[in-house]
């Protein structure tokens, strides 16, 4: 085999090569895509079921469980906002206080 032909040997491998990668990366980026739009969905479904469930409609039981768990991180969070403001009320309170000021 001369050099011309492994040369050109070399070059189609590469190409191949070449392709072959642009391939996967293209079919992993609609995987990725795929995968995103499910999470949209999920989300979306999980919504519907949420407000059904707030609006007093009727729900399977799982469903209830993962809403009424749902409820009890809503209010953690409310009760830990509010502990924020009081702390921020307090602080800004005592800045007009300057302890070193005078």
């Amino acid at each position: 085999m001369d050099f011309m032909d492994k040369v050109n040997k070399f070059a189609k491998t590469a190409a191949e090569k070449t392709s072959d990668f642009a391939d996967d990366t293209r079919l992993k980026a609609q995987i990725a895509n795929d995968e995103k739009s499910i999470k949209e969905l999920e989300i979306k479904l999980g919504a519907y079921y949420f407000e059904k469930f707030a609006a007093g409609e009727a729900v399977d039981e799982d469903v209830r469980e993962v809403c009424t768990a749902i409820l009890v991180h809503k209010a953690n969070i409310e009760e830990k906002k509010a502990a924020l403001n009081v702390k921020k009320t307090a602080s800004d309170a005592g800045e007009a206080d300057d302890p070193f000021e005078l």
